[in-house]
Formats: C-alpha cells, sequence, structure tokens
C-alpha cells in the first residue's frame, strides 16, 4: 500500500526504497527481507490488478451477446476497476514507457495488450453486424476511450466535490453511463443512434 501510492504520487523511478520504509516504519534494510527489489514492489502493486482488469475483459468479450450490451458491460466494468483500484492504473499509465522497456515487466505489457484485444474484438464485431459504423478507426477509438476512462476515474476520485454535485454525477454507475453515451454516440451507425441502450440489469438511467 505505501509502495502504491508512493509510486503514483512521485513515480516510480522518483521514489526510493528509504522513503517506502520511513512511509512504513521501518528500516530500508528491513524492506529487503520480504522484497528482493524495488521492482518486486512494483510488481506486486500491479500484477493482481492488471490480470483482472485482463480476466474481466476477456470474459466480457467473450459473452454470447450482442456487441452493444457487451460495450455497455465493458465500460461498466472499466470504470469499475479504475475507480476501485485508480493509484495501480496510474501507475500502468505513467510508467508505461519504463514497463515497456523492462524485460522483466513484459507480462504487465502482454496482459495490458489482452485486455485491448478485448475492447478491439467488440468493436470489430459491432462493425461486422452492422452496429457500429464501418468508418471508426478502431485503434484510436478504444485508445481514446481507455485515456477518457483514466481521466474520469481521477476526476471522479479527487475533484471538488461541488463540481460533482453540478454536474450532477455521483456514483461509478452514473459515471459509467455517461461514458456509455459518449461511447455509443462515436460508434454507432447513424441508424442506430437513438436506439436504446441496453443497460446491465442491476442499473437503471435516471428519468
Amino acid at each position: 500500500l505505501a509502495a502504491r501510492r508512493r509510486f503514483a504520487a512521485s513515480g516510480f523511478e522518483a521514489t526510493t526504497v528509504r522513503q517506502i520504509a520511513d512511509d512504513v516504519g521501518l528500516l530500508a534494510g528491513s524492506l529487503y527481507h520480504h522484497f528482493a527489489t524495488k521492482e518486486a514492489m512494483l510488481t506486486e502493486t500491479l500484477e493482481e490488478v492488471v490480470y483482472r482488469l485482463r480476466d474481466g475483459a476477456k470474459e466480457i468479450s467473450a459473452r454470447d451477446a450482442d456487441p452493444e450490451t457487451k460495450l455497455v458491460a465493458m465500460t461498466f466494468f472499466d470504470v469499475e476497476e479504475r475507480t476501485t483500484h485508480h493509484e495501480a492504473h496510474v501507475i500502468l499509465h505513467h510508467e508505461r514507457a519504463y514497463i515497456r522497456q523492462n524485460p522483466d515487466l513484459s507480462y504487465l505489457v502482454d496482459a495490458r495488450r489482452e485486455h485491448y484485444l478485448a475492447w478491439r474484438s467488440i468493436l470489430e464485431q459491432g462493425i461486422s453486424d452492422g452496429y457500429f459504423s464501418r468508418n471508426i478507426n478502431v485503434y484510436l477509438t478504444v485508445s481514446t476511450m481507455i485515456r477518457m476512462l483514466n481521466v474520469g476515474a481521477d476526476w471522479f476520485l479527487h475533484d471538488d466535490p461541488l463540481t460533482l454535485d453540478a454536474a450532477g454525477i455521483v456514483s461509478r454507475e452514473e459515471l459509467g453511463a455517461f461514458y456509455v453515451n459518449v461511447l455509443l454516440r462515436m460508434v454507432r451507425t447513424p441508424e442506430r443512434i437513438s436506439q436504446p441502450i441496453p443497460w446491465p440489469a442491476n442499473y437503471r438511467p435516471a428519468q
């Protein structure tokens, strides 16, 4: 927890083992009884989160459902993950160059790619089945959406409560619904723009 907070706030390379040790009231040498390297702390911080994101995305992509229903489920899932485990996702985003260049962390790159491919497969299914426009750039759409969700999670967790009240978004579900509306307007064919949205069974949009 202390390492995650430090890595998210200050950056992995700028954070020292001594700082982490000070945060938990230990000598720096004592941490090495638990972690061989600072990179091992990074692995402990990110591994479970990135695998859960990958596995959840793959499960949604593989469902026997139409592509819009999958896209809605994927958006809600990503919002839940990014707001619940925000610090880990901040690290994954900010340290992406370091992670790509470190062969020992290639598993993180692979897992994030599988998450991206799950998103991509849903969009490609939607294009093939006539739900989504053939004119969309799948790579740019997925990349843009993932970045938007990162920003949305940060805003949701850290913005001024008065701004949240003014925006009318006060829950993760409402944040997810906002991005569902944005994304479907981006990808739907013109004929489907006004069609009802296949909301999750446990979500009831405001009337």
